[in-house]
């Protein structure tokens, strides 16, 4: 636990979204990045509760996923950039694509995924971690959420420039969290920290 974190609050964040790109929300939070952190742990994170919980992109999904049913358990839950279906906003022969890439030219691979979510810094990667970076792009193929929840604990936010979910998953992820608060800024899939950060 981050030594600011005596609230319990977490972030799981997105595919590659290693700590560098969130160094405020990393000191005030419990820090997950999916598939390099065992999904259990993140899911024994989000049973055990508290005050909130924040996802970003395929950690929002991973959420509202396995949240909902320990949602008395939270003061409120953030998401940023949230898909039901990764595949609707990146088709699978993309995602078979960068698996193709990961493999090949692993460094420009990740360098474009970052700039397609509107990074503009080099985010230090590490190859050490491909075949758990590959297993999340097969998860990405695979993971639909097909139950949502009437809560007024979530809050959805989207940029609207973004490059990687598309509108209509939003759309989508507010008809099945009825009463969820949403908030739109003219960002891209990489929301700015301090806009985000506010929310814990």
């Amino acid at each position: 636990m981050s030594e600011e974190n005596n609230l319990n609050n977490i972030f799981i964040s997105g595919w590659g979204g290693y700590k560098e790109l969130f160094p405020i929300i990393a000191q005030k939070t419990d820090f997950y990045v999916p598939f390099i952190a065992p999904i259990d742990v993140i899911k024994r994170s989000i049973k055990k509760g508290g005050k909130t919980a924040m996802g970003w992109s395929t950690g929002a999904h991973i959420l509202l996923k396995y949240a909902p049913e320990y949602i008395d358990k939270w003061d409120k839950i953030i998401v940023i950039a949230p898909f039901s279906d990764f595949t609707k906003s990146f088709g699978s022969k993309i995602l078979d694509a960068m698996i193709r890439g990961i493999n090949q030219n692993f460094y420009s691979t990740m360098n474009n995924f970052y700039k397609r979510c509107g990074i503009k810094e080099n985010v230090k990667v590490d190859k050490k971690d491909v075949e758990k970076l590959k297993s999340g792009l097969n998860f990405l193929k695979t993971s639909i959420l097909v139950k949502g929840i009437d809560s007024s604990k979530i809050t959805v936010i989207y940029g609207t420039n973004d490059r990687i979910v598309k509108n209509n998953e939003i759309i989508q992820i507010l008809k099945m969290f009825n009463n969820a608060c949403y908030i739109e800024v003219q960002q891209q899939h990489f929301v700015n920290e301090k806009f985000v950060a506010q929310f814990l």
